[in-house]
């Protein structure tokens, strides 16, 4: 069981991460604290003219992560920017996460994507891939 869990999700709309919550109910210790953590990629200079800006995007994956993390106990919800795999790392190491839970992205391989790659090599702690 886990004390300290860190579960990215890669945001959509309208996407609720049932996979990674229910990974994370079933691995947590009892009063387990639970992060979840949104990272926003840099947008390619070319497509800033057209995006809403960084702010106003992060508020909105803000608000709808605190909704899916209403029902745990010990839980909060973080939105950065930056490289997603860095980001995930850094946070996991600074926060002395115990566990990192990912759902991963497949190629069209049927291999992990970069970023959960670069997770399963580099993690300071256990990673529970799920499907």
């Amino acid at each position: 069981m886990y004390k300290r869990i860190l579960v990215p999700l890669a945001y959509r709309p309208g996407h609720h991460p049932d996979a990674e919550i229910k990974a994370a109910r079933a691995i947590a210790a009892p009063g387990a604290h639970i992060t979840l953590l949104h990272v926003i990629g840099a947008v390619p200079e070319f497509r800033t003219e057209h995006a809403t800006s960084g702010t106003a995007l992060a508020e909105v994956v803000e608000h709808d992560l605190e909704r899916i993390a209403e029902p745990f106990v010990e839980a909060d919800v973080k939105v950065l920017q930056g490289d997603p795999a860095e980001t995930i790392l850094n946070l996991a190491s600074r926060e002395a996460v115990d566990c990192i839970v990912l759902a991963p992205h497949r190629t069209h391989a049927g291999e992990y994507g970069s970023t959960a790659a670069q997770v399963v090599r580099r993690a300071p702690c256990t990673v529970h891939l799920v499907r």
